[in-house]
């Protein structure tokens, strides 16, 4: 029991040892005017003396076991992993103390320099326990060696300054003679070039000083006004100068943009000729950028200018011949570019001067699959040909063939409207076809009305003769078919002669029907039902009967060809409505007839143009792009009004208002 306690004495006498060391230890460290800290290899602080809070501006004493980097630095992952110098992992490396530079902005706002040396912490085994870091102030020894480096340097670049201007000024004096040398050599050649210049260049040229007066004289100027040099040189330049010089001097203006170039003016020769001549002219500066004068050189153009006159004219006056002609002219190179047109074209088209020719004529994007302008280019022959224009005009093209003065091969393209004869061709051509369909329905009523009233005929007497009701019905049938192709031999005959027919007051629905007899078979066949819609008590419009048939079967054929667009097949909703309604339009009665089908419909850009002369949006081969526009012409006669309405894919109206009689 007794070596029990005099052991446990001695252990606590052992501690009492350490606990002294270590106290003596901590008030060692405290003591200390530098920041000291003990920091274990987990880079967890251990321990700090009172400096190191003072160093880092801390309120309170630093949390215990805090990282040394969020203590020294604020960070929050080790310096090795912010690109920084870390002392623990370099004694960790080296087992040895080390130095490292800490710079440090106090709470002042100063800028300190510190010296940090972190030596190695081992236990009694020789075990790293981890770093004692102690930090120096070495601010001032820094600023010494910074100003220290900055005296060397700067006595450095004093000598290398001084050496610098010594060299420079021996090497400036060299350059100053050789320049010297060179500049009297540069100067003769120069003389000698000018001189040369002065007798062999195509162009007068001449110089002035700042008093105007002529200081240089070359023997074109001499050749183009007759003066010698010696007459001119020293006098004022208007001895020979005119408009526009002599009312003010453009090359010393300063309203005047320099270099002057291709500036027309005046001159008068010797013998009191007076010359139109091209001039150029700029302002002569010495080497201190000083103005000591003008040159100027000048072409004689009184010829040129005389020629380019003429052409105008003969251009004006084949200008107006081919206006006086109605002849529109394009000139357009082989890159399909229009760089020329006439006030004819110009009104019909527009300005179209740097436009491609396909874009114009055909609204294309690309030139067209058959190019009559690359044709005549190339076999240098000329083209012929006749097409509707982008304008929607009826055009009879020639293409010509030539050279032009800069060897570029272009065309010449005359363009006449014939539009209008077309159009008259149109109804001369439909006139002869409706003359031999009235003399071949003269025909055909001839040929199948006899046998026609005798089939009636036999028919009613079968029926009188009936013994009951299914020979009744048969040769009822029989008598009603047969009226039904009489009446059709007699519209179809009517309609061939409709310019026999004299306007007359008509009702509306009655002409509708009779144009519905001749296209129901046509109507049947694709599948298309009718669905009318008459109002009662219309009034008469004054009109000739055919010709308005004429507009309702165009109408039909139209809304027809649209609906098998859309259902080239059997559909319900393949149909056209027809109405007939009286309208009011500007205090006046009309009898209004719409014609509505559900087919293709027609696109917004083109609804403007669907009334022009040959426009057709149907296939080639499909229409002839008339049939609204005389349909347009008839309703107008009739001073009436035909307009459209449609969606695309949905539907479309055709609107024919006439006058009430």
């Amino acid at each position: 029991m007794t070596g029990k306690r005099k052991a446990i004495q001695q252990r606590r006498k052992i501690d009492q040892d350490l606990e002294n060391q270590f106290r003596f230890l901590q008030s060692v460290i405290a003591g200390a005017r530098d920041p000291i800290l003990v920091i274990g290899t987990d880079f967890r602080v251990k321990l700090h003396n009172s400096a190191t809070q003072v160093f880092h501006d801390l309120k309170q004493a630093p949390e215990k076991n805090m990282y040394c980097y969020q203590l020294m630095l604020g960070l929050e992952k080790p310096c090795a992993l912010s690109g920084r110098a870390c002392p623990l992992v370099d004694v960790l490396e080296f087992g040895k103390a080390v130095r490292v530079e800490h710079k440090q902005k106090l709470a002042d706002g100063k800028i300190r320099f510190f010296e940090i040396l972190a030596s190695p912490l081992e236990d009694e085994d020789g075990e790293l326990l981890g770093i004692i870091e102690t930090f120096r102030d070495i601010t001032e020894r820094k600023q010494a060696q910074k100003k220290l480096q900055m005296a060397h340097i700067e006595s450095e670049r004093k000598v290398k300054e001084r050496t610098a201007e010594l060299v420079a000024t021996i090497e400036t004096l060299r350059r100053e003679i050789q320049d010297r040398e060179w500049a009297e050599n540069e100067l003769l050649k120069a003389k000698e070039r000018d001189e040369l210049l002065n007798r062999v260049t195509p162009s007068a040229i001449f110089s002035v000083d700042l008093e105007q007066n002529i200081t240089s004289w070359n023997a074109k100027a001499e050749a183009v006004t007759g003066f010698r040099s010696e007459e001119v040189i020293g006098k004022h330049c208007s001895i020979f100068a005119l408009d526009p010089c002599t009312k003010r001097c453009g090359v010393y203006s300063t309203e005047i943009t320099k270099p002057i170039v291709s500036k027309e003016c005046k001159i008068k020769t010797k013998d009191g000729d007076v010359r139109i001549v091209s001039k150029n002219a700029d302002l002569l500066i010495d080497t201190d950028g000083q103005v000591i004068g003008a040159v100027e050189s000048f072409e004689d153009i009184t010829k040129l200018k005389q020629v380019a006159e003429e052409l105008q004219a003969e251009r004006d006056k084949f200008s107006v011949m081919l206006s006086a002609m109605e002849q529109g002219m394009h000139i357009v190179t082989r890159d399909f570019v229009i760089e020329y047109q006439n006030d004819i074209l110009k009104k019909a088209f527009g300005d179209r001067i740097g436009r491609k020719c396909y874009e114009v004529y055909k609204e294309r994007d690309e030139p067209c699959d058959i190019c009559r302008m690359l044709e005549a280019v190339d076999t240098m022959e000329m083209q012929h040909t006749e097409a509707t224009m982008g304008n929607n005009r009826y055009y009879k093209q020639s293409y010509a063939p030539f050279t032009d003065i800069d060897g570029e091969k272009k065309t010449l393209i005359l363009l006449t409207d014939i539009t209008e004869e077309k159009m008259h061709e149109a109804e001369t051509l439909r006139a002869g076809q409706l003359a031999s369909l009235g003399e071949l329905a003269a025909g055909v009523a001839h040929e199948i009305n006899n046998p026609i009233n005798g089939i009636i005929n036999f028919a009613q007497l079968l029926h009188d003769d009936a013994h009951n009701e299914l020979e009744l019905d048969l040769s009822g049938r029989v008598i009603k078919e047969g009226k039904r192709v009489a009446d059709i031999v007699k519209n179809l005959l009517l309609f061939s002669r409709q310019h026999d027919i004299d306007p007359e007051d008509i009702i509306v629905s009655s002409v509708i029907e009779e144009s519905l007899n001749l296209v129901q078979h046509q109507l049947v066949k694709d599948g298309i039902q009718v669905q009318s819609d008459f109002q009662e008590g219309l009034p008469f419009v004054f009109a000739n009967p055919k010709q308005l048939q004429q507009v309702f079967l165009n109408l039909l054929s139209n809304a027809r060809y649209a609906l098998n667009q859309k259902y080239p097949g059997a559909n319900p909703e393949k149909a056209i409505a027809i109405k007939t309604e009286r309208v009011s339009l500007e205090g006046k009665d009309y009898v209004r007839t719409t014609v509505t089908d559900w087919g293709s419909g027609i696109p917004k850009e083109i609804i403007e143009n669907i009334f022009d002369p040959f426009f057709s949006s149907k296939k080639p081969g499909d229409g002839t792009g008339l049939g609204l526009s005389i349909s347009h012409g008839l309703i107008k006669d009739f001073n009436g009004h035909l307009h459209v309405d449609s969606d695309v894919g949905e539907f479309t109206t055709m609107i024919v208002d006439l006058p009430a009689s």
